[in-house]
């Protein structure tokens, strides 16, 4: 037998291969290129955030991780992508998009239910007639759902099974979301009526449809996989939305499982599925199914040089070529970048972002370490902001707690963490925002473990290096919590902080806490306690409004009011009732685009709108003679983008009179319905600044007129 030599694998720039190997210098790069000149001026990272970025529709700038092959591979056996935000969770999905087959994307609402048939605590024993109903229901909308995908492109219904083809004519043509509560109504209502002969009926048939699927399968039909993202855009956290969506994801497993040629695969934020973990005593059975979507150096570096390298013709290699290329002392500078960020990718793509704009400004050749450093400031303020946002679903107005580190240390005994709860406990915005739940995580052990569970510290034992949580879901033992446990702060949140490099052993009744000052400016110089106020008595007035022309100023007021509080960082200057230099068309609401990045900053790139309108519409159906008002709206001036708010559910014939605007018009109108405003208005009460949600309401509908 002969013995192949190994090739020795190329060296990360300024990290060990292994956590216990020395560090090492980067090997020079082979390819004897040297960089362009005006290189550094025509980088183009593209968007850390991948719903907006548009370099994700080439395939070859993906890193192909365990999570990434996971995906495609339908013998994988994995249907639970499992991550904190930015860890490459969306990036997935959109590969799957391209280049997975047949597959289709779902952004459900139906986890944030009005209301149930069951009490909640018949629902939440996952082995009983209420919780298994429920399973059953899902199975059966995502059955459909798949064979509706196979079957659209194959005329000839009549030759499919007689169980199939009846669900289809029945289900098929609803809504997702409308077909689940249609599904739910009819076996949970039987349930509740105490037919058990219709009720075993209604369960038998997502048995039955899925039986004949799997005859289907001798055909040799290719995988068929259904892609489910952003549950959290509509997910309120409450008890019933937490059941629905565990019943849902056995829903998923089973359907994956079960029939060779269908797949469900959710990605999942690990906030969320840590709550359903704690619900589900089977929850062992989804947890053989996930994948942690943790990434090493040598995936992180490829995904920043793929970057680097996108408008160069003659690129460099990868595994360290391409980023000694660019980054002068290119040891010290992964170091620092690394040191900084948290292992997901979208951290490495804004830190460099955030340094290849600094040498761009100081017209730099190359990206000097100064570049790197300077750019750590702001990065870190990101972060910060960033984490509030991410766990604003789970702890409300996190942020007003983490801000009260400003000033103090980046270590604490557990002592000292002891004399920071006291104090918070104490302070009247922190109780009054944040009562909900600090009052649960008192004691120093559970606001320990609450505070490294969400990735802001990291736990010390006597003598040892600090451990942070993974990335994907959480670890199964974390590191024990004692009176000698010392706490430290992640590096990414010192400079935001201003945090003295010392360990902090105790503080004094008598010392006030720093002052960050605001997290963030809110709207007419409002307190983050009158801000939330304000917000929560909208979400009200909202509820009450009487749809028809006798809530229409109601109904218009609560919509400037949106505007004003859910918007105020990109949108500005909103005026009412607004006509005209003719004085005749009048619109309800308009708003000068000041954004400098995201949703807003796309919109008025695309479609000139550097004012947008905003016509409320205080009944549930529109009308082809609103969207022919709406067409008399666009011009040259304020841009071609207009938002129609109204109290029902969107249509599809709304999509033609839309098209025909975007055609003849060169603009487009974006319905949004009372279920968004409350979503925008839930977002902002808990301190959730994302813009994720209009993005997928307007994805939608550009998928739609596609």
């Amino acid at each position: 037998m002969v013995r192949r030599k190994r090739n020795k694998e190329p060296k990360v720039p300024g990290r060990p291969d292994t956590d216990s190997a020395p560090a090492r210098e980067v090997a020079q790069p082979s390819t004897g290129l040297r960089l362009p000149k005006d290189a550094i001026k025509r980088i183009n990272i593209g968007q850390s955030f991948a719903e907006y970025d548009a370099a994700l529709s080439d395939p070859g700038i993906y890193v192909h991780t365990p999570a990434l092959e996971a995906a495609l591979d339908p013998d994988s056996g994995k249907v639970f992508f499992v991550g904190r935000r930015g860890t490459g969770k969306t990036a997935v999905r959109k590969y799957c998009g391209l280049n997975g087959g047949a597959t289709r994307v779902i952004v459900p609402e139906i986890f944030s239910p009005s209301s149930t048939l069951q009490e909640i605590e018949l629902l939440t024993n996952v082995k009983q007639k209420p919780f298994r109903s429920l399973v059953s229901a899902f199975r059966r909308a995502l059955q459909i759902e798949i064979v509706s995908m196979w079957h659209q492109d194959r005329p000839g219904r009549d030759k499919l099974p007689n169980e199939i083809q009846s669900e289809l004519e029945s289900y098929a043509d609803m809504d997702f979301d409308m077909r689940c509560l249609r599904l739910i109504s009819r076996i949970s209502g039987a349930l509740a009526d105490g037919d058990d002969e219709r009720w075993l009926a209604e369960n038998k048939v997502a048995r039955k449809v899925a039986d004949d699927m799997k005859q289907m399968s001798s055909e040799g039909i290719a995988t068929h996989t259904v892609l489910i993202d952003s549950i959290d855009d509509y997910w309120e956290g409450s008890d019933e939305g937490l059941v629905y969506l565990t019943a849902f994801m056995h829903a998923c497993q089973e359907i994956s499982t079960q029939i060779p040629w269908a797949r469900a695969i959710i990605f999942l934020r690990e906030n969320i599925f840590e709550r359903v973990r704690a619900l589900d005593t089977e929850s062992s059975r989804l947890e053989t199914a996930v994948v942690g979507m943790e990434w090493n150096e040598r995936q992180l570096l490829e995904v920043i040089e793929k970057r680097l390298n996108r408008n160069l013709t003659a690129k460099f290699g990868l595994r360290g070529a391409t980023w000694q290329a660019f980054f002068e002392h290119p040891d010290e500078a992964w170091n620092n970048v690394l040191t900084y960020c948290q292992r997901r990718p979208r951290d490495i793509l804004i830190y460099t972002s955030n340094a290849v704009e600094a040498a761009q400004g100081a017209g730099h050749e190359k990206i000097l370490l100064e570049d790197v450093q300077q750019a750590r400031r702001r990065f870190s303020d990101n972060r910060f902001r960033d984490l509030g946002d991410e766990y604003s679903e789970n702890f409300p107005q996190i942020a007003t707690v983490l801000s009260r580190f400003y000033g103090l240390g980046n270590s604490f005994t557990f002592g000292a963490v002891e004399d920071l709860i006291r104090k918070l406990m104490k302070d009247a915005e922190v109780v009054q925002l944040c009562g909900s739940w600090i009052s649960v995580n008192a004691s120093p052990e559970k606001f320990i473990r609450l505070l490294y569970d969400i990735g802001f510290v990291g736990i010390r034992a006597a003598g040892k290096s600090p451990k942070f949580r993974a990335l994907g879901p959480l670890d199964t033992s974390p590191p024990p919590v004692s009176d000698i446990t010392d706490i430290v702060i992640h590096r990414c949140y010192w400079d935001a902080l201003d945090l003295q490099d010392t360990l902090v052993r105790s503080i004094p009744e008598d010392i006030e806490f720093g002052k960050i000052g605001k997290i963030e400016d809110l709207p007419g110089g409002l307190e983050r306690t009158e801000y939330v106020t304000h917000v929560e008595m909208l979400m009200e007035d909202l509820k009450q409004i009487e749809v028809g022309t006798a809530g229409a100023q109601d109904f218009e007021e609560v919509v400037g009011d949106v505007i004003r509080l859910c918007f105020f960082r990109a949108l500005g200057n909103v005026e009412a009732k607004s006509r005209d230099s003719d004085g005749r068309v009048i619109r309800d609401w308009i708003a000068s685009n000041r954004a400098s990045n995201g949703f807003w900053e796309a919109m008025r790139t695309r479609y000139g709108a550097t004012q947008v309108i905003w016509e409320c519409k205080n009944y549930a159906e529109l009308h082809a003679d609103d969207f022919h008002q709406l067409s008399y709206y666009l011009n040259d001036f304020g841009g071609g983008f207009i938002v129609v708010v109204f109290r029902g559910e969107v249509k599809s014939s709304y999509y033609g009179h839309i098209k025909r605007i975007a055609m003849h018009n060169k603009g487009f109108v974006l319905p949004l319905t009372e279920k968004d405003l409350m979503v925008f208005l839930r977002q902002a009460r808990n301190g959730k600044i994302k813009e994720d949600h209009i993005q997928d309401k307007y994805d939608s509908v550009i998928r739609k007129l596609s």
